[in-house]
């Protein structure tokens, strides 16, 4: 179990992608009151106190662009992988934000292997943000991906707990497939009843993690289709979507398998991925929750 402070990590390598991350990284930390560290890395080699030199100076030089105004910002400089530096970084941070891509993206549209690394691998909620942040800031509408496992239970209370600061509203969707969950081919009448019968279950797991906060506006839809194809059409109409990790069906492959590159290669907006074991650690008081300290 780790402590997490009111803190939001964002990693920085110079490319325009991890500027996109930062900037976005600073305006949530302004809205949640939390610090922000922008951790970069190098190699060592013969001279790491250069190597080290020119890491910070690449940090200082993104800083520059972004209004940190009445933030506190701090510069972590690492020796080795970024990948793993942000994966140690998320044993104390709430929040790490990643660019899309960047200098470590392995091709044209698809995400590079540190961000993939970091999703996997992180210990708190990660956000994955694209080079055309700012046309979904401020935060008004957020879309939850879950399937009933742990982890969607605790994206869902990460969404509303968002959306409180922010004052958006949240989309909860179920994606179904149908054929595949009555192993033949339904008609339109059955899909209908298995739709309707998901999306009062889900109605229901909703009022249990979010009772004492209804001041926010939840709506829940149960779809039919792929998990992935459905988030990403979402994407287009939201400004943040946020998925669990390591549950069942759909949502357990967003992170582990082709559901993952789907829907990170899709989504329009920043997309939040959240692990199950995130949900088993402490996170320090945060005050700037409308109905109670702490997320």
């Amino acid at each position: 179990m780790y402590v997490h402070e009111n803190l939001v990590v964002v990693g920085v390598d110079g490319s325009e992608s991890s500027l996109a991350a930062l900037r976005w990284a600073s305006e949530v930390a302004r809205n949640r009151g939390a610090d922000v560290r922008v951790v970069t890395c190098f190699a060592s080699g013969p001279d790491p106190e250069a190597a080290r030199a020119g890491a910070e100076s690449v940090a200082r030089e993104a800083l520059s662009k972004v209004d940190t105004e009445g933030l506190n910002v701090s510069i972590a400089t690492r020796s080795g992988a970024a990948g793993e530096a942000l994966v140690e970084e998320s044993k104390v941070a709430a929040r790490v934000v990643v660019g899309y891509s960047g200098v470590y993206s392995e091709g044209a549209g698809q995400p590079g292997p540190v961000t993939q690394h970091v999703t996997e691998k992180a210990y708190c909620a990660v956000v994955v943000v694209p080079q055309e942040e700012s046309k979904r800031l401020p935060i008004r509408h957020i879309a939850v991906g879950v399937d009933g496992g742990k982890a969607s239970h605790y994206a869902i209370e990460l969404a509303v707990r968002m959306a409180g600061r922010w004052g958006a509203r949240v989309s909860v969707i179920n994606a179904v497939q149908v054929d595949a969950q009555t192993g033949m081919l339904a008609g339109a009448e059955l899909t209908r009843e298995i739709l309707e019968d998901t999306r009062l279950g889900l109605e229901e797991t909703v009022h249990e993690v979010v009772t004492g906060r209804e001041q926010v506006d939840i709506q829940c839809y149960a779809v039919e289709g792929s998990a992935a194809n459905l988030l990403g059409q979402f994407s287009t109409a939201v400004d943040l979507v946020v998925v669990g990790t390591h549950g069942r069906g759909g949502v357990a492959k967003f992170v582990f398998g082709s559901t993952a590159q789907g829907v990170l290669r899709s989504a329009q907006s920043p997309v939040m991925v959240v692990p199950e074991r995130a949900s088993a650690n402490v996170h320090a008081a945060n005050t700037n929750v409308p109905w109670e300290a702490g997320y």
